[in-house]
């Protein structure tokens, strides 16, 4: 992910708003969980939030991942022990 840079301001209550752009490129959702991380002086922000299966297979092309007929003929072939 290209690096980028927002600013946002702490109000008296101690929040932050986090960036529109920066919310939807970490999946952010009203109310999931965040991790803050304190390590040099700089702060890291990640989202907790578990992927869903959609999320998961959304890169998935099946055209990709088709047998060509060599392979078929393995998944042809029989299975277990044979008797010579």
């Amino acid at each position: 992910m290209a690096k980028a840079t927002q600013e946002s301001t702490v109000t008296s209550k101690g929040q932050v708003t986090i960036p529109v752009a920066m919310r939807r490129a970490l999946g952010l959702v009203d109310g999931g969980p965040v991790e803050f991380t304190l390590g040099d002086g700089i702060v890291t922000l990640r989202s907790m939030r578990k992927p869903s299966l959609g999320d998961l297979l959304a890169g998935f092309d099946p055209a990709k991942h088709r047998h060509t007929p060599e392979e078929r003929a393995w998944d042809d072939a029989p299975q277990g022990k044979e008797s010579l």
